[in-house]
């Protein structure tokens, strides 16, 4: 059957191959029909060309593969046109003046891939008829304006209004009378250059101050370019590859930007809500405590957000503070309000946040042990009354005494009791032996332990401070000499340990308990790999959701996820999106719940699960068995779309489609 429908459609592929072709409203615009993998120029929307485009012709530039690496792109985009754009985007990356700035490139890049489908056409697909409802948007105000003036070139000039501006600011173009010139190779390039400087054309603030590896900050680089936020989860999904593709030093993440007005007598952090096309991507956005209005000059859905999952957090949690010589006592003294600040953000108590603190210089001195000391006034009496002993920096020695610290005879708590586990490590990055320091931080890491590292001094080693740290460094390490973003980033931080997940072994069992809306995030390792694991929910009190992916480490609920009006979901995105969500409800007085699950694949080496609260108070049992060693005689869990529904969405979407 495969072969029948390779065959049937390389007879259309080769029947129109080759053929000459024209623009659609520019018949002195030519070309031939081509696939997109074959065409070194831009690719239009022809009606000549059946299902292939028209290739317009382009030369390439001499600069040649300046400011992107051509093995990192061929890998991405292996075929002629991948060769040929990824010079194309170099040159418009090197006239942008961000060949030196990775998460800018990234996001660069991103913006043109969403923008052109990822680089298969390079102006918008349709009839005139299929564009007419954009006939009185973006400036156009005539009939057939919206396919004339449709989305054209490497960032997606769009509308009556952006081709006037553009003709204004580069007359010689003409976009307004020959608007698919706009798509042509050369001028993309120049306009693509010329938007990331000057976002609205005519004046404005480069976007490169946007690109700093957030999806907060990309959602609002998206919006100055688009005015809303339509295509911005492909264009999120998008950023993430290129971060990844290019090494930029981690992954995209959250982000948090400035404190905003949630109401009359409470202020939060304008925080990225997620949106619908996220739900796999569920980590990079959310927000962990009450969602407020639109923060100002914002898409919508960035919202005020007021953390409130530090009332919630359990964690065993570890300072490492340093007392060397090379600090200096001003500096030590930043250690303790840093200290103080963020124990005042967590709930530290006997059943909630434990705190273990290790100082040190020559020597490392245990201050204060888990299972010491609950209230947070005794763990900052500690800390403050600590003394500055100057001395060499032996950080290896205090990472070993952390090490002793998380430990289960000194109160760390086993994994199923469901506290994460977290140690900061405040320091300038000069230690006496680098290689011992990476290693023993390595011995901490390597037992699921999230490691963070502060910055204090003047001379910070970020080699080593960024190798103590657990990856990506982008958002596990962080500075602490700006006092201006401390606030911020210690919120930051916290709101981020509410999201991660809580390591545990295959075959346990775990306790919890949850508030109203509110999550609990865990990852079970997978033991054997393509077996079944089954999951047991258990309620002793209110009722929850559980929610289960092999991709993304924060499992939602859909219905989190703002909807917003869009054109672009395709039915292939829609039939997707139906088996992507897994979930399932119990209330205690149901008792419990069982459900098997099949591991999809071999690359998977998690099972991630997301528990939502549904009422105030909610406690509740969770169990995972390996199915290779207990029996899971309970049906497999399914998709409620069985065979009929599939056939009936498919002709539904068909007979739905516009002609």
């Amino acid at each position: 059957m495969k072969a029948l429908i390779f065959l049937i459609f390389a007879i259309l592929f080769s029947y129109v191959d080759g053929r000459e072709c024209h623009g659609r409203y520019d018949e002195s615009i030519k070309g031939n029909c081509s696939v997109a993998a074959d065409c070194e120029g831009a690719l239009l929307d022809s009606p000549t060309c059946e299902l292939q485009s028209c290739c317009i012709p382009a030369k390439l530039p001499t600069t040649g593969w300046q400011c992107l690496s051509k093995s990192t792109f061929t890998s991405l985009y292996n075929s002629t046109r991948g060769n040929f754009l990824g010079q194309v985007l170099s040159k418009a990356i090197s006239d942008a003046g961000i060949c030196n700035n990775c998460q800018a490139k990234a996001a660069f890049l991103a913006i043109a891939a969403t923008m052109t489908d990822d680089f298969t056409h390079d102006e918008a697909i349709g009839t005139a008829n299929e564009f007419a409802s954009d006939d009185k948007k973006y400036g156009n105000s005539q009939t057939g304006d919206g396919s004339r003036f449709r989305r054209r070139g490497l960032f997606g000039l769009r509308g009556k209004t952006m081709y006037e501006e553009f003709e204004k600011l580069m007359a010689k173009y003409q976009t307004l009378t020959k608007p698919e010139t706009a798509a042509i190779i050369e001028n993309a390039m120049i306009i693509a250059s010329t938007m990331w400087k000057k976002p609205n054309l005519q004046n404005g603030t480069p976007l490169t101050q946007y690109a700093d590896g957030t999806f907060l900050r990309f959602s609002v680089l998206w919006f100055k370019i688009t005015g809303g936020i339509e295509k911005l989860p492909i264009a999120a999904k998008q950023y993430a590859k290129f971060l990844r593709g290019l090494e930029c030093g981690g992954d995209l993440y959250p982000g948090q930007g400035q404190k905003c007005q949630f109401n009359a007598t409470h202020q939060g952090f304008c925080t990225p809500y997620c949106i619908k096309g996220l739900e796999e991507s569920g980590e990079i956005c959310g927000c962990t405590g009450e969602i407020g209005p639109q923060c100002p000059d914002s898409p919508s859905h960035i919202r005020c957000c007021v953390d409130s999952c530090s009332q919630e957090l359990k964690m065993d949690l570890g300072f490492v503070l340093d007392a060397s010589g090379s600090i200096g006592t001003a500096d030590f003294q930043k250690q303790r309000i840093f200290v103080g600040q963020l124990l005042r953000q967590v709930n530290v108590g006997p059943n909630k946040t434990h705190v273990g603190i290790v100082k040190y210089s020559s020597n490392a001195q245990v201050l204060t042990y888990l299972n010491r000391d609950y209230t947070v006034e005794e763990k900052i009496r500690v800390v403050n009354t600590s003394v500055y002993n100057g001395g060499s920096t032996q950080t290896s020695a205090a990472l070993q005494a952390m090490d002793r610290v998380f430990s289960l005879s000194n109160g760390l708590r086993k994994l199923e009791e469901g506290a994460s586990r977290v140690i900061f490590v405040i320091t300038d990055g000069a230690s006496n032996n680098q290689y011992d320091t990476i290693n023993a931080a390595a011995v901490l890491k390597d037992q699921g332990i999230h490691l963070v590292s502060v910055g204090v001094g003047s001379s910070l080693n970020l080699i080593e401070l960024h190798a103590i740290c657990t990856p990506p460094m982008t958002e596990n390490y962080f500075p602490i000499a700006n006092y201006a973003a401390l606030e911020q980033n210690i919120n930051q931080f916290t709101s981020k340990t509410c999201s991660e997940p809580v390591p545990l072994p295959g075959n346990t069992t775990v306790n919890g308990t949850i508030g109203k809306d509110k999550y609990k995030f865990l990852k079970i390792k997978i033991e054997i790999i393509g077996n079944k694991i089954k999951i047991t929910v258990k309620l002793f009190n209110g009722k929850v959701k559980l929610f289960y992916s092999f991709n993304t480490r924060n499992p939602k609920d859909p219905q989190d996820f703002i909807d917003y009006e869009t054109k672009t979901s395709s039915f292939y995105e829609r039939f997707v999106s139906l088996f992507k969500s897994h979930s399932m409800e119990t209330r205690a007085s149901s008792d419990e719940m069982e459900i098997v699950i099949s591991q999809p694949d071999t690359k998977s080496e998690f099972l991630y699960v997301g528990v939502k609260g549904v009422e105030d108070d909610n406690s509740f049992e969770v169990k995972f068995d390996d199915c290779q060693s207990v029996v899971c005689n309970i049906g497999t869990l399914r998709s409620p779309i069985n065979l009929i529904s599939i056939i009936v969405l498919i002709i539904s979407t068909l007979l739905l489609r516009p002609s």
